[in-house]
């Protein structure tokens, strides 16, 4: 029993032995390791608070509203060369004389309608309406010697006004004054008209068109006329 407790406190004192010769030497005893503490965060930086990046797509540009082809309130003016071909069956004269209608001695009289130039100012008042006049000069002359002079005031209207290929019809009171130089044949006639055909928009501000018409005259003699031309017509606004 001696011997161990004699055996503990040798033990003791070996162990302390080192402890008590480092506080002679003066040397501080060795500091315990810290316990572990736990991370601060970095505080965040600018790029940290920057929205993310946005990826926009390519600007697009509207795309350019195409002119209206309509006619609707324009102001017009055309011009077309032509000529025709006509049958005229003249009236009996009061004494029963024989009409000279282009070809002597016969009761009908057939040919070529002189070349001529047709002017025509218009309006569109409508969609699909124009108002309009023919003014017709003979380039050529007639049988008469006369140069052909008629008027023709009336409407058009348009199948598709807002295409650029449109087909259009006309219908149209005619007044004649081409001067005969025949005591038994009038200088005035009077008709009806009616005219077809395509126009090919350049712009809104112009068109080529191409026409086909047809004319009946009941006064003078009775006269049926058929022509076609080619014109260009200029639009303002």
């Amino acid at each position: 029993m001696r011997a161990a407790a004699f055996a503990i406190l040798l033990v003791t004192m070996v162990a302390a032995a080192p402890v008590a010769r480092a506080a002679e030497d003066g040397a501080p005893a060795a500091a315990p390791a810290p316990e572990p503490q736990p991370a601060t965060p970095a505080p965040p930086s600018a790029t940290d608070n920057a929205p993310p990046s946005v990826v926009r797509p390519p600007k697009q540009f509207p795309k350019l509203r195409q002119a209206s082809l309509l006619h609707k309130y324009q102001l017009g003016i055309g011009m077309m060369p032509g000529v025709g071909y006509r049958g005229i069956f003249p009236y009996a004269a009061a004494n029963d004389q024989m009409i000279n209608c282009g070809q002597q001695g016969k009761r009908v009289c057939t040919g070529m309608v002189p070349f001529f130039l047709d002017v025509q100012p218009s309006f569109g008042f409508a969609e699909h309406w124009d108002v309009l006049i023919d003014i017709r000069y003979g380039i050529g002359t007639d049988f008469t010697t006369s140069h052909q002079f008629a008027v023709a005031p009336g409407v058009r209207y348009w199948v598709d006004p807002d295409q650029s290929v449109k087909f259009y019809a006309t219908i149209q009171g005619v007044f004649d004054a081409t001067a005969q130089h025949n005591e038994l044949v009038r200088n005035t006639d009077f008709g009806v008209r009616n005219s077809n055909g395509f126009m090919f928009e350049v712009m809104r501000n112009l068109g080529f068109y191409i026409q086909f018409g047809e004319t009946l005259g009941f006064v003078r003699w009775l006269r049926f006329e058929i022509d076609g031309g080619v014109g260009v017509q200029a639009r303002i606004p």
